[in-house]
């Protein structure tokens, strides 16, 4: 007979958890036009699995239950493929004189957060400004602060998985930047191909403006220390405030950046589509 130990008594829960919806906001990562850097997925059936399983225990693969086992795949992608986190080793060896932290040594704490979105979809111009952050600070009646995650939605959302898409979008400004890491903003994305002007506009403005122009919204990494999340998805289903957002990073040695299945959180009475989840919190 085997002793147990007495079962303690379950401990008294205070209240009901609240309830709230998922949402989520990243794409799948599959090959696509709209990946600059092709993505490859190699599919290992069951049956490839079996005859691997057979051969390492030394089995008949006919004693096997219809002679298959584990499925499995084999991903070439580089980091910076589907939705990603940026780390500030992407942007430069170093940060403010130290070296650059890779995506396996940030804290935890960046990646869950008061979420915020920006909408800059109307916007004309290539780079969103100063002036647009303290318009949406003032719509909102609060001023960005230390822990949120920002989320600015350009549109180019609709366009994901399409060749167009790397092209499409609006960049930041690097003043918007440093206004974000001055706010205290550690993370925050853009559902467009990078938080800079797409290549061809970046072209353009480096032909008029010079090569200070050229990726100078990451550039801004060299000084201050961010994440930044690149193509997110569905963000136009998202209010503007009142929800948080869970972006943690596949933990890779030393990598620039890890894919991310970002995900926000939000009241249960949220109006979202079908597939969206409730769960408890």
């Amino acid at each position: 007979m085997i002793a147990t130990a007495p079962l303690s008594a379950p401990r008294a829960v205070a209240a009901l958890p609240s309830r709230r919806r998922l949402l989520d906001l990243s794409v799948t990562l599959e090959p696509s036009p709209a990946e600059v850097v092709p993505v490859a997925i190699e599919r290992i059936t069951h049956a490839q699995g079996g005859a691997h399983l057979a051969e390492l225990v030394a089995v008949n693969r006919d004693l096997l239950p219809e002679g298959l086992a584990w499925a499995s795949e084999r991903v070439n992608a580089v980091t910076h493929s589907g939705t990603h986190l940026d780390a500030p080793y992407h942007y430069a060896p170093t940060c403010g004189g130290r070296p650059a932290r890779t995506v396996d040594e940030l804290p935890l704490e960046w990646f869950w957060g008061r979420g915020v979105k920006i909408d800059v979809s109307q916007g004309e111009r290539d780079l969103v400004e100063v002036e647009e952050i303290l318009a949406f600070e003032c719509s909102i009646g609060r001023a960005l602060a230390p822990g949120d995650i920002v989320l600015f939605r350009t549109g180019a959302e609709e366009f994901h998985g399409c060749p167009e898409f790397p092209g499409l979008g609006r960049g930041l400004a690097p003043e918007v930047v440093r206004l974000l890491v001055e706010r205290g903003v550690r993370t925050f994305g853009t559902d467009a191909w990078s938080i800079d002007p797409p290549i061809p506009r970046m072209k353009d403005r480096a032909a008029v403006l010079g090569a200070d122009s050229v990726w100078a919204a990451h550039y801004v990494g060299r000084e201050l220390e961010f994440c930044v999340l690149e193509r997110l998805t569905n963000l136009a289903l998202l209010p503007a405030d009142g929800f948080e957002v869970s972006c943690f990073p596949v933990k890779i040695a030393g990598a620039s950046a890890g894919w991310v299945r970002a995900v926000a959180f939000l009241p249960s009475d949220s109006s979202l589509p079908s597939n969206s989840f409730e769960v408890a919190s």
